[in-house]
């Protein structure tokens, strides 16, 4: 499914939304892994490593959608663009 957003006077040009939204997976480990390394400092070893775990599916997250977005913009791999 493509999602759509009108840009510009009138509507005349559209661009899709979510293709560089793959930074926000990047935050989101920084932020869990922020929150393991506090969690294991306050010594609850637990929940640091659940916390670890989370920030890690969050960087393999953003390594998938990262390759996507470029492989269907055709970036980094010398091929035109899927679409």
């Amino acid at each position: 499914m493509q999602w759509r957003v009108a840009c510009g006077a009138g509507g005349a040009s559209q661009r899709k939304v979510g293709r560089n939204f793959n930074w926000i997976w990047y935050l989101g480990a920084a932020v869990w892994f922020l929150n393991a390394a506090l969690a294991m400092h306050h010594g609850s070893l637990r929940m640091g490593l659940t916390n670890a775990a989370i920030s890690a599916v969050f960087l393999a997250a953003g390594i998938f959608f990262g390759r996507m977005a470029r492989r269907r913009t055709g970036r980094g791999n010398g091929r035109p663009p899927l679409e």
